[in-house]
Order: structure tokens, then sequence, then C-alpha cells
């Protein structure tokens, strides 16, 4: 949120539903117009659920992450509206690639200052006063 502030991108943060394929975990009919009873209404489901978007690799780089000790996040551009059927391609990718540079930026930043203060995790306060420089 901060990089994104900082870049004057809109953003939105929310739920994201992590799905290992393209058609039938995100309610398309999948080969051969394959798909489950479940899999018909998963967007209107997810929906009712105050899920935002579908993605296909963050799960993943998560688990990874989490068994190998380090931080991991995600910046998702929406370039598909499943509601509306509405698809632009590329539509926000390059401000969502300059929001995560920016916020890997930040982050080592942060780490920076937690270290060089011997802190095990940074306050609001301490961040307050980075944002002032």
């Amino acid at each position: 949120m901060t990089a994104a502030e900082m870049l004057g991108v809109r953003y939105h943060v929310g739920l994201t539903a992590s799905t290992a394929d393209f058609y039938v975990g995100q309610g398309r009919p999948g080969f051969g117009d394959y798909q489950p009873p479940w899999s018909r209404d998963i967007v209107s489901t997810l929906s009712s659920m105050n899920v935002l978007n579908f993605e296909m690799e963050a799960a993943t780089i998560y688990t990874i992450a989490n068994v190998h000790g380090a931080r991991a996040g995600g910046v998702m551009a929406a370039i598909a509206n499943r509601k509306t059927n509405e698809f632009v391609p590329d539509a926000g990718v390059e401000d969502a690639i300059r929001v995560a540079n920016e916020a890997v930026r930040i982050l080592y930043e942060w780490d920076s200052i937690k270290s060089s203060m011997g802190l095990k995790h940074l306050t609001m306060n301490v961040i307050k006063e980075w944002l002032k420089r």
C-alpha cells in the first residue's frame, strides 16, 4: 500500500483466490467442455465472500517462502472482469511491476532501519518517522 501511494498508483486491498488452473478452477469449462458442478458458480460464490480476484501462482510462492523462512507478497493487475466478461490485456501490469519493485525497496529500507536500531519489529512510530524523510 505504501509503495502504491508513494507512486500515485490506484490500488485496492482485498482477498484473492489462488487456483491451480485457468479453466475449471476459475469457473470456465475445461477440455471437452468439462465443468464439474462446484465450478459453475465459483465466481459468484467467491464474490459473495468478498474475494476480488483469481490468480495462479502466489499460493505456491507464499508456501515456498514460508518453508524457507523468507518473506513473500503479491501485487496483482486486474486485466479481466469475470462478472462483465471485459478483458484488457496488460491493463495495470506496468503499474503493478513498479509497485512491486518499490515495495521491495521499501521493505529493504525498513529492514535496514530495524536492523540498525536492533529491533525485531517496526512500530508505527518508527515507520511514521521514516515516511517524513
